[in-house]
């Protein structure tokens, strides 16, 4: 069985210096040397990071707040540790570039606005562990695969070991939250589940001429990013034992409004 408190654990012997892996990073590679179109799409994509490592830092602190299990609220502060460092040290690689942060696409801040102020303990979880972060994690892998700047590749490493650990938290106790709520609340959670989802969409849709100035295929990004969302979703209602039949619906409207809007 797995045992939330470890979430804490391998966090703690897993905390990497940010400060020293950046300035390591710079050292190797001589600083940042791409074209000018490149580096203004990586600061467009990670402008958004950067915001979402923000909020993500915020949300874990709430999580650790409104968490009433000692196990999970562990979890929950290690991820809040995780995140400020995310944060620093996504700043601090943005100032290489020497240039101003441009503001982020207005979905994705609605999207995490939504996270950030519900009051809701299964949607907060919900939102970010299950939501914004595998979004988060497939950027990482893509950006780090095509490897447009090879400082921003090495240190995206680090980013990705963190957060596959916070999205184990919402995978595994995220049921024990909604165990004993009704039909009306689970219909709740759900349909604010997919107007998360949808926000994501178009906030990714408006960073597509940056994902392809850097080399990535958006339609397979959108792709994956999709099955991250739908699998987080799935696994949702498996969890809670409802039948299938009731998520082919769901599925069928998320890839109707996906070809929608990407056509």
């Amino acid at each position: 069985m797995f045992e939330i408190e470890s979430i804490y654990h391998k966090g703690q012997a897993k905390i990497w210096n940010g400060k020293d892996v950046l300035a390591s990073l710079v050292e190797k590679h001589g600083g940042i040397h791409i074209d000018d179109d490149k580096r203004d799409a990586l600061c467009q994509i990670f402008s958004v990071i950067l915001e979402g490592e923000m909020a993500a830092w915020n949300v874990s602190l709430q999580l650790a707040e409104m968490l009433s299990d000692p196990s999970a609220k562990m979890a929950a502060t290690s991820q809040a540790h995780d995140e400020s460092r995310h944060f620093y040290v996504m700043r601090d690689y943005l100032c290489l570039y020497n240039q101003d942060i441009p503001p982020i696409p207005g979905p994705v801040r609605d999207a995490l606005d939504m996270v950030l102020s519900t009051e809701n303990l299964a949607k907060k979880l919900l939102g970010m562990q299950l939501m914004v972060e595998p979004v988060a994690l497939t950027i990482f892998q893509e950006v780090r695969r095509v490897s447009p700047e090879p400082i921003l590749s090495e240190l995206l490493e680090y980013f990705e070991r963190d957060e596959a650990r916070h999205v184990a938290l919402g995978v595994h106790h995220l049921p024990n939250i909604v165990k004993d709520i009704g039909p009306i609340q689970i219909i709740s959670l759900i349909v604010w589940q997919m107007k998360i989802f949808m926000l994501e969409l178009e906030g990714l849709k408006q960073l597509r001429p940056s994902f392809e100035t850097v080399g990535l295929d958006t339609e397979e990004l959108f792709f994956l990013a999709e099955r991250k969302q739908l699998e987080a979703l799935e696994d949702f209602v498996n969890e809670l034992g409802i039948s299938p039949t009731v998520w082919k619906p769901v599925r069928h409207f998320i890839r109707f409004q996906k070809t929608r809007m990407l056509s």
